[in-house]
């Protein structure tokens, strides 16, 4: 039987886990003798087979044996109806203290080293492209498969990983996602395009898996007083941090070691997730979901939270937890198209319209786009401090508003790419953007009872990553007819303003409350649908 203690709780088989993360370790370390055999060459391998070294193909299926390793030490049996029978009579709430506990700072920590690195992962793309295009002798067309294939590992790993949220837990599906970024790191040393494809495919499904289940272990874990403007500046400050050390890696490193050094540094940061396993306990919301209630208590009390005995009616098991299905039922299906809506917008103006910015500025972009994003980081801040302190649907409101009004002033500038009013419409931009993604994922966290929570925040990160498919060609198609950013502009604009009108009409509040007192369609509206579905199957 395996332990059951605070630390262990979320991994059902820790033998079965801890085999596969050392398998994967030694799988990676085989790698390692190949690349640096290749410094003569500037770290080239190019061209190289996959069978050249018998150390990387054992390191290869080391790799594979650890990953189904730690799925099966992850992996834990379905509660029965009986453990979870008075679950629903509990719910979490704050201590005599109402304030962060020394474990809540840990679990901070942990989980804010885990958003870093989630956001490295993507963020080096950018720094790897040059060097590959010349190692492999590619054109800027085919090397541009590779954020493609990137972005779709992340949509399909947020939509994945929210099922499995929902499933497992929302710890295993974190050091899951860690010990994915591990083996990702091999692709230092893929020797052909296709490959590295492959691999970012993998990478990209961790990285989108990873982002929302943090937000939604954070939701469940920090005292409501304290959660939002937690999350809010967890969100905009790690996405400052990653792109800082991800530049300041690669000016240090690529002139030495190559582009392909750029994913072997991750790997320490995926391997310090794991040590720091102990620091990030599951979800004591998730755990009496599913009748784990004195786990949920012995969490609750390093969290210096209390679980509390209401007067509600016992709650059954959900019958399909973590599927997609129930955001769309009857009660859940508005504020699913309303924030969906929203991260849509944002996905199009962030994957869009920011992506040809360097383009359409020219040589101005050096100094325009360091110079106005600097004032990310204050808007970050008073964001986080209106989210919480104000109202987070107003909040939101606000930064879809200040991002539209940014869009229609660039559009009024049409082919100009410097000024004063370019510098304000642009810093603007980048305000009202980051604004947005700040509090788009720790809103969606919130808004969704916990049966569902997990598939709702995967379902919306998605959403954030969906424009990036299509809004660059479309707008390169524009461009191509109407060029400056005029009509570009508009276009960009106009979902961004119907997304926030619908915040603004139909967003709920969230500032301030515990999870349980977020206005929330019940449980039994979420299993509305399959119940039906069930139903007309049994008939026929």
């Amino acid at each position: 039987m395996a332990r059951t203690d605070k630390n262990s709780a979320g991994i059902a088989r820790p033998w079965w886990f801890w085999t596969g993360v050392v398998l994967s370790c030694v799988g990676v370390g085989l790698h390692l003798p190949m690349f640096f055999a290749m410094r003569t060459m500037h770290y080239r391998m190019a061209g190289m087979g996959m069978g050249s070294s018998p150390g990387m193909v054992a390191g290869m299926v080391l790799l594979v044996v650890g990953l189904v390793a730690a799925v099966i030490g992850l992996v834990r049996h379905r509660p029965s109806d009986e453990g979870t029978s008075a679950a629903g009579r509990y719910r979490v709430e704050p201590g005599p203290e109402d304030r962060l506990s020394p474990a809540h700072r840990r679990l901070i920590a942990a989980l804010s080293l885990a958003l870093v690195i989630d956001v490295m992962k993507p963020a080096t793309l950018a720094f790897i492209i040059p060097g590959m295009r010349e190692e492999y002798g590619i054109s800027a067309a085919e090397a541009a498969a590779l954020p493609v294939v990137a972005l779709t590992g992340t949509i399909v790993g947020s939509l994945v990983w929210g099922w499995l949220a929902d499933r497992l837990g929302r710890r295993a599906t974190i050091l899951l996602s860690s010990l994915m970024f591990i083996t990702t790191t091999v692709c230092a040393v893929m020797p052909t395009f296709e490959w590295n494809l492959f691999m970012c495919l993998v990478m990209g499904m961790a990285a989108g898996g990873l982002l929302p289940i943090v937000y939604a272990l954070m939701a469940e874990s920090v005292p409501g007083r304290q959660r939002s403007i937690v999350m809010v500046l967890q969100a905009g400050l790690a996405t400052v941090a990653a792109y800082f050390f991800t530049s300041a890696l690669a000016a240090v490193l690529i002139p030495v070691f190559g582009w392909r050094i750029m994913w072997l540094v991750h790997f320490p940061f995926a391997v310090a997730i794991i040590v720091m396993n102990r620091w990030i306990p599951e979800s004591p919301r998730f755990l009496v979901r599913y009748g784990r209630v004195a786990e949920a208590e012995r969490i609750l009390a390093d969290y210096r939270m209390v679980l509390a005995d209401g007067d509600h009616p016992p709650a059954e098991l959900p019958r399909r937890q973590g599927t997609v299905a129930p955001l769309f039922g009857r009660g859940a299906l508005a504020k699913t198209l309303v924030v969906g809506s929203y991260a849509l917008s944002w996905s199009i103006v962030n994957w869009g319209f920011m992506t040809f910015l360097p383009t359409l500025l020219g040589k101005a972009a050096g100094g325009v786009l360091p110079l106005s994003s600097l004032l990310a980081v204050p808007g970050t801040v008073l964001v986080a401090y209106l989210y919480a302190r104000w109202s987070s649907r107003r909040t939101m409101v606000l930064s879809g508003v200040v991002t539209v009004l940014a869009l229609l002033g660039l559009a009024a500038t049409g082919r100009a790419g410097t000024g004063p009013a370019v510098y304000l419409f642009l810093a603007l931009l980048l305000i009202g953007t980051s604004g947005a993604v700040a509090t788009l994922a720790p809103y969606a966290a919130e808004i969704y009872p916990t049966d569902v929570r997990g598939a709702a925040s995967g379902f919306t990160a998605a959403c954030s990553k969906a424009g990036g498919l299509f809004a660059p060609p479309l707008i390169g198609l524009l461009l191509a007819h109407y060029p400056g950013m005029r009509i570009i502009g508009l276009c960009a604009a106009v979902p961004m303003a119907l997304a926030t009108v619908a915040i603004g009409l139909k967003g709920r509040e969230t500032a301030g409350r515990e999870l349980e007192e977020v206005p929330q369609a019940p449980a039994a509206v979420f299993r509305h649908a399959t119940d039906e579905r069930g139903a007309r199957a049994g008939a026929a």
